[in-house]
């Protein structure tokens, strides 16, 4: 216990915690429906979800929502399947600029 004063005030690990996420925003994401870019792109809480790192949820102008998550492979996956699990789901990947895009 009482590590976390070693990482500074609680203010400056949110200021850290932030910024860490910040760094994962995909410039775009590439909408798995339409094909076109989302560039307005929110994060998701991932209080609670083990294994993953950030997730970012962007709606393309043909009304698609489109998701991207980081982490763990395997909690990433979970992720994935949990929210196909009562919605059909397109899925895709792409690289952070999204340049490299494919649809699965």
């Amino acid at each position: 216990m009482g590590q976390a004063k070693n990482r500074g005030t609680q203010a400056e690990r949110i200021a850290q915690a932030q910024a860490k996420i910040e760094e994962s925003r995909p410039e775009k994401l590439v909408c798995n429906g339409c094909g076109g870019d989302v560039t307005t792109i929110n994060p998701v809480s991932t209080r609670g979800l083990r294994g993953i790192d950030a997730i970012w949820v962007g709606q393309c102008e043909c009304g698609q929502t489109t998701f991207a998550a980081s982490g763990e492979p395997k909690a990433v996956d979970a992720f994935f399947f949990a929210l196909s699990e009562n919605s059909e789901l397109t899925l895709g990947r792409q690289n952070k600029d999204g340049a490299e895009h494919e649809t699965a």
